[in-house]
């Protein structure tokens, strides 16, 4: 049995603390941080779970897919399905009950926003894995297509806490314009930014070529200089529209205060995947070092508290020459 909870890769499931961003864009901009109670944050616990489900569903499937090309990889070949650990249609058994559990779990406690926004998660899987789509195979759509995840589980953040006004699109497209669009593609390129960095570190992790365009045909069109130019690209476009966000919106003001910590945290993640220790490791542990942690950490804390505090350090009019 544990070969198989391997597959759900539980220890992925971290990335759906991208969820708490949502959260905390809902508090800020809707609901305002004095609503933040015990139940609310009980409630913002509990929207992670059908996420991490889902989440599992499309693991179960990319690895069922994957398998002929992991078994080419330097490590990914010893996996459940490539070593002959785990049996498929007992596989596909958990892919029905994790979709089943994760819509269940959203139909009784969350509401249709947060349904949909659940449901373009598993779309997501889908059209990333499986063909004749199957995204994860052409260069750039890779990226574009699994960074999308981010925008996603912002929507799942936001509706776990935000319940639109009425039942209906309109209702439901109304609560989502209340997310500046400025937020949503920064958190996008954000997402974009790390997957690049992924492929950046596998195609050094593999460092043969032949093996890489084997493994995944879109490695046979990336080089080390094309990652890192899309990587650079990712990064201007995520400051560009975190400053925007930050200037546009009354409540977000305080923010421009974070932006140095934002290049450090940034700088920190360039300077370690163009390191040599990088290119020994798997693109799961680039963000397990310390030093991004930290500075991840202290970039947290610093726009809490600026968000936190009664006083406007920045006099907007001031600041634009007004």
């Amino acid at each position: 049995m544990t070969e198989y909870l391997k597959i759900w890769r539980p220890d992925h499931w971290l990335k759906n603390i991208f969820i708490v961003f949502g959260h905390a864009v809902a508090l800020v901009l809707v609901l305002g941080l004095e609503k933040l109670s015990p139940e609310l944050i009980g409630k913002a616990a509990f929207s992670l779970v059908p996420a991490c489900f889902i989440a599992s569903a499309n693991y179960i499937i990319n690895e069922i897919l994957d398998a002929p090309f992991d078994a080419m990889h330097p490590t990914k070949k010893l996996r459940g399905i490539p070593a002959g650990k785990v049996k498929v249609p007992i596989l596909w058994a958990h892919f029905v009950l994790l979709i089943v559990a994760g819509f269940a779990l959203s139909f009784a406690f969350f509401n249709h926003g947060y349904t949909l926004a659940l449901g373009l998660l598993l779309f997501s899987g889908f059209v990333y894995n499986i063909p004749p789509v199957r995204l994860k195979d052409r260069a750039y759509q890779d990226v574009i297509a699994e960074s999308f995840n981010n925008p996603i589980r912002l929507w799942l953040g936001w509706f776990a806490l935000v319940t639109p006004a009425a039942v209906g699109s309109d209702a439901l497209f109304a609560s989502l314009l209340d997310i500046p669009l400025s937020i949503i593609l920064a958190w996008w390129a954000f997402g974009a930014l790390l997957m690049t960095g992924k492929r950046y570190s596998e195609f050094r992790f593999i460092d043969d070529a032949t093996l890489s365009g084997n493994y995944r045909k879109s490695f046979r069109t990336y080089t080390q200089r094309r990652l890192i130019m899309a990587m650079i690209t990712y990064a201007c476009f995520f400051c560009f529209c975190t400053g925007v966000a930050m200037t546009s919106r009354p409540e977000l003001n305080n923010l421009i205060f974070v932006f140095p910590m934002i290049v450090v945290a940034l700088y920190s993640y360039f300077n370690h995947a163009m390191s040599e220790v990088g290119a020994r490791l798997e693109p799961e542990q680039l963000l397990q070092n310390k030093w991004i942690i930290i500075c991840t950490l202290i970039t947290a804390g610093l726009a809490l508290w600026l968000l936190t505090t009664d006083v406007q350090l920045i006099d907007k009019a001031h600041f634009l020459g007004k």
